[in-house]
């Protein structure tokens, strides 16, 4: 038996290059910036060792109480914002800087260009990217998974027609004469947008369909398969991460020893001595310094 364990990280795992790019150019700011401070509108990325660097360098989060003058920065981040609260913070007279993911903002570009036409937004009804999306359309319906894509779809095929509020938390008014489109959150689980094309066929649905999860999202899900034969799997990312949730319940579905951390210090409550070998993944916001000393550490088990 090896001293040490088998320790792999799969292909694609942490930082992707639309969050590498908001940090780099916030921290950028943070060091030229001689006047004025930086606000952040929200978190940059959901990742708790990203925000305690951001925060150390002076980056604080943009609060409904706080005065913002002509010579403070805004700092959108990289999951976007919807054009009402964009006009909000231009509101405040400052400079904005955009770190919206450049993917993110392909898909605003397609819901807006198609905001006549009814619209369904696949993804975490609740997640801030989604939140933005929806801005980009006054008739968007969201779909957290392929039981609500198919409740809603029956539900507008049996009456014609739907308008109003429905399912309690979108107004809609989706006919199943309408030409539809549907879009995707940009780190959907790929297997939910194979499904719900499948449903669309079979529902002969006027549907023009947007594969838009992002690519190091796909290699990020595909490289779960270099894990499948690990005797345990750690996920690293923030507890709060869409993309890091999905990474963790599809391992979940396929093996027992699967553990979920945000940083290094989560390691002393784990017992992996008895692992030969260990798989390691993380999520879009974790950056490669974290995964570094991670790996390093779990190598010394």
């Amino acid at each position: 038996m090896d001293e040490y364990p088998k320790v792999i990280i799969a292909p694609g795992a942490g930082f992707c290059r639309g969050v590498e790019k908001a940090v780099e150019k916030t921290l950028h700011i943070a060091k030229d910036k001689e006047n004025g401070r930086i606000f952040l509108d929200g978190e940059l990325v959901h990742n708790r060792e990203v925000g305690d660097r951001l925060r150390a360098q002076g980056v604080q989060l943009l609060k409904e109480n706080s005065e913002v003058c002509a010579a403070d920065t805004i700092v959108i981040r990289a999951h976007g914002i919807s054009p009402q609260r964009r006009s909000h913070l231009e509101h405040f007279g400052c400079e904005i800087v955009d770190c919206t993911c450049p993917l993110v903002g392909r898909i605003a570009k397609i819901i807006a260009d198609h905001s006549a036409n009814p619209t369904i937004l696949l993804g975490d009804r609740n997640h801030v990217e989604v939140e933005g999306l929806c801005g980009y359309s006054q008739n968007i319906y969201v779909c957290e998974n392929l039981t609500e894509l198919t409740q809603f779809i029956d539900a507008i095929q049996k009456n014609g027609q739907i308008h109003g509020d429905i399912f309690d938390h979108k107004c809609v008014n989706f006919s199943k004469m309408d030409d539809w489109i549907l879009v995707c959150q940009s780190t959907l689980d790929m297997n939910f947008l194979e499904a719900a094309k499948i449903l669309c066929a079979q529902k002969k649905l006027p549907i023009k369909i947007f594969d838009t999860i992002c690519e190091a999202t796909k290699r990020r899900q595909l490289g779960l398969r270099t894990l499948e034969n690990c005797d345990a799997v750690i996920v690293i990312g923030g507890f709060h991460s869409a993309n890091t949730k999905r990474l963790y319940e599809k391992m979940k579905r396929k093996m027992m020893s699967i553990f979920w951390i945000e940083n290094i210090s989560d390691l002393l409550g784990i017992n992996l001595n008895n692992y030969k070998s260990i798989g390691i993944t993380a999520g879009a916001s974790t950056s490669r310094e974290v995964l570094r000393k991670i790996y390093g550490e779990i190598s010394k088990k």
